[in-house]
């Protein structure tokens, strides 16, 4: 009674099987309705189980056997989290790999897809099933998309353990986690336990028996659909749901997109969700991207970025015109290529790398800039801090500070300076696992964390490519002990804290709004001021890229000089001609202009340069005041003629003789020559 429920229960599920597998493309028989079936052989089972006599292989395995060395995939991501890698698939039972050997025994290539043990009760020994379709050899040819081979390295790891577990501590004690979030993969996700340790296998995204294309386990939609929630089962990722690439529902106009993976329906980003960026199978870049690095950003799923509802070219917000070369300035997302690593953020200046030999963050020999540097595709939602159709902010919260990383800048790597002294280049950076802080991302690249040791001063090593300008450790320079800086880091309330009354901040009459609300209690981003050319009618917010010097953006683009080359004077305000100067998008000149009114002719006609650095982010002087003994480029020297002129400055509630000295200035009355004393010291 017993045994024959058992043999029913048993018949049930192969009649099941039978039933499934019967109209898809595993019907390797002479009645299955893909190309690659057999010549004469009507069973069907036959092609992979026998119910009795079974090989190697579970269950019933009637299959021969790949011998074939695999190379596993491997990434740095996985070394530096230190997550267990992938073991080279088994053929033994109880160990990891042998239920993905039976699927490479077709899809590797290596083995004659006709190549069983027995058939009706005869071994065939040397002979083989006779298959329409197949090479000469009878293995399946690598043409085919379902061709695996035997370079597993770009295909989602087989034979790899399902650990939750495994995570990074950051510097400052932060973590990033495997984002496995949950222990088990949703249902109908399957594991296998092998030695008390579950393990991915191919099976376990697949089901080689059931109707549907590619024979996902998932089944709530079509293949874009499927193929989402497979990956969202197991890689839950913190912050997803709600995301851009979840809920954006623009589809793409790819009629191959259409075809495959919406099954004739159109597909949108977030049916497609992480499919949009990444396969399992076959992929370019790294971590299994469709395409490498930032083509995969451009293009997607498409077979060309004006067919893809993404950041391309004709795409539905394209960043890819704006980036160099297509742009002057910007940043090399397209120009350097194979740089960008998971984790290189925590490889700065002076630390190990692992594993040895690989990229970091410096500039000395990993340089880059690509798209995950300041994006997570997993968390970034839409909205900037400035509203549509605005170069900046409609207002200044005075709630909280306004320096907070915007929705599309969540959940992105960043570095925390630990700030010495004043106008001294920070030794310790603490590497976050998400950026609180706009500035916080931007410091990774532009800081000693990437740049190393600076030659003088702030001034490092490294010159642009772009506008040939010495780089400057931007830590250094809106260090919060400093004399003056704009207030990226901390409200000039909070630098004044610091420093005493050197930072004391302007009034509401001499800055333009947002910036006239609460003044010294502001904190701005660094895209305030770099951005792209039309931030506020075409191009997106931010500064991929831009034809004007910096990325400076905002009505006016021009800083130190006027597009004939000629410097920007304190008679341009006495005369209202300041129109392009950059510092006049935010600060009101009105005051200014009404006092130099009083002065006689054009002596008065100092360059901006010849009393503020050229740099303007920070100065170990107050009011951005530069001394003729700072080296370049704060010391605005490009054309060989030397531009400051002060020796000592002191900050005053007014401006008179005795509150600066300058006697390279001529003498004579012309500017401020009286040594009063009690001046910022420098250096």
């Amino acid at each position: 009674m017993y045994i024959g429920a058992v043999f029913l229960s048993l018949l049930g599920l192969v009649l099941t099987a039978y039933a499934g597998i019967s109209a898809t493309k595993h019907n390797l028989s002479v009645s299955g309705p893909g190309n690659i079936k057999a010549v004469s052989e009507t069973e069907i089972c036959v092609f992979c189980h026998i119910p009795h006599h079974e090989r190697e292989g579970t269950p019933l395995w009637n299959r021969k056997m790949p011998t074939s060395v695999y190379t596993l995939y491997d990434s740095e991501f996985i070394q530096r989290i230190s997550y267990p890698t992938p073991l080279q698939p088994s053929e033994v039972e109880g160990q990891p790999g042998i239920v993905s050997r039976q699927c490479l025994s077709c899809h590797d290539g290596t083995v004659a897809i006709g190549a069983v043990y027995i058939v009706r009760g005869t071994e065939l020994g040397n002979t083989v099933i006779q298959m329409q379709n197949v090479n000469p050899d009878g293995t399946l040819p690598s043409t085919l998309r379902t061709f695996i081979g035997t370079d597993l390295s770009i295909h989602h790891p087989v034979a790899i353990e399902y650990n939750p577990n495994v995570q990074v501590t950051f510097g400052d004690g932060s973590v990033k986690t495997v984002e496995l979030v949950n222990p088990n993969p949703l249902p109908p996700i399957k594991l296998y336990t092998y030695g008390g340790k579950q393990y991915v296998e191919c099976t376990s995204c697949h089901d080689p028996h059931k109707q549907n294309k590619q024979f996902l386990r998932v089944d709530v939609g079509n293949l874009a659909q499927d193929f989402k929630q497979t990956c969202i089962s197991c890689h839950d990722k913190p912050g997803w749901t709600g995301s851009a690439h979840d809920t954006q529902t623009l589809t793409y106009s790819d009629t191959n997109v259409t075809a495959h993976y919406g099954e004739g329906s159109p597909v949108s980003v977030a049916d497609f969700g992480c499919g949009n960026c990444h396969t399992p199978h076959k992929s370019q870049g790294k971590p299994l991207l469709r395409k490498v690095e930032e083509m995969t950003c451009f293009t997607g799923a498409a077979s060309a970025q004006n067919l893809a509802p993404c950041h391309g070219t004709g795409g539905a917000k394209d960043i890819e015109s704006l980036l160099p070369p297509n742009r002057t300035f910007g940043h090399p997302v397209m120009t350097i290529v194979d740089m960008h690593t998971p984790l290189d953020v925590l490889y700065g200046t002076g630390v190990p790398r692992v594993p040895t030999g690989s990229k970091g963050i410096e500039f000395v020999d990993s340089k880059h800039a690509e798209c995950m540097d300041c994006h997570n595709p997993h968390k970034a939602k839409p909205g900037t801090h400035v509203a549509a159709n605005e170069w900046y902010p409609g207002q200044v919260s005075t709630n909280q500070p306004t320096n907070i990383v915007s929705n599309v800048l969540a959940g992105v790597y960043g570095v925390e300076p630990v700030w010495p002294q004043r106008w001294t280049q920070p030794t310790t950076y603490k590497t976050k696992a998400e950026a609180q802080k706009e500035y916080q991302i931007c410091m990774k690249c532009h800081s000693g964390w990437a740049l190393g040791s600076v030659v003088t001063d702030c001034v490092t090593s490294f010159v642009s490519s772009q506008s040939g300008i010495t780089l400057t450790d931007q830590s250094c320079e809106f260090n919060p002990y400093n004399r003056s800086a704009h207030p990226v880091v901390m409200t000039t309330n909070e630098m004044l804290a610091l420093g005493g009354r050197y930072a004391a901040p302007l009034t509401n009459t001499q800055v333009l709004p947002p910036w006239d609300a609460n003044v010294g209690n502001q904190t701005m981003y660094c895209t305030d001021c770099h951005g792209a050319d039309s931030e506020s009618t075409v191009d997106p917010k931010g500064p991929h890229g831009s034809t004007h010097k910096f990325m400076l953006k905002g009505p006016n683009t021009n800083w130190p000089t006027k597009p004939d080359g000629t410097l920007y004077t304190t008679g341009d305000v006495k005369a209202g001609t300041t129109q392009g100067l950059f510092c006049t998008n935010c600060h009101d000149l009105t005051q200014a202009q009404v006092h130099m009114l009083t002065w006689p002719g054009p002596m008065y006609s100092i360059a901006c340069v010849e009393c503020h650095v050229a740099v303007p982010h920070g100065s170990p002087i107050s009011r951005l005041i530069g001394y003729e003994t700072m080296p370049e480029p704060y010391n605005y020297n490009y054309n060989g003629v030397l531009q400051l002129k002060m020796r000592g400055f002191k900050w005053n509630t007014t401006i008179s003789n005795r509150d600066a000295y300058a006697p390279s200035c001529g003498g004579g009355g012309r500017c401020h020559n009286t040594n009063a004393g009690g001046y910022d010291t420098y250096p």
